[in-house]
């Protein structure tokens, strides 16, 4: 169920993805509005571009984390397989 400011926002035109989880993170539907109107400038692209390979490139740099990386996405294809 979308609240009503939510639905104010898409039927101006304002852009939105809304993400339903389950408890256990696993995403359950997506639901995609208006992202006709989105555009980003070059500049937008590369400032964000630039702030996710930070975060990527700390993120891979700790040993723990490739570890729980490799065992979530083992956990996720053989999920998939499974489907």
């Amino acid at each position: 169920m979308i609240d009503n400011k939510t639905q104010e926002a898409i039927n101006a035109g304002q852009p939105m993805t809304i993400i339903r989880l389950a408890k256990d993170g696993s995403v359950i539907s997506k639901e995609h509005y208006n992202m006709e109107n989105v555009s980003l400038y070059d500049f937008q692209i590369k400032q964000l571009a630039r702030t996710l390979l930070s975060a990527c490139e700390k993120f891979y740099s700790n040993p723990e984390n490739v570890k729980k990386y490799e065992a979530w996405k083992s956990a996720r294809d053989a999920a998939e397989i499974s489907e």
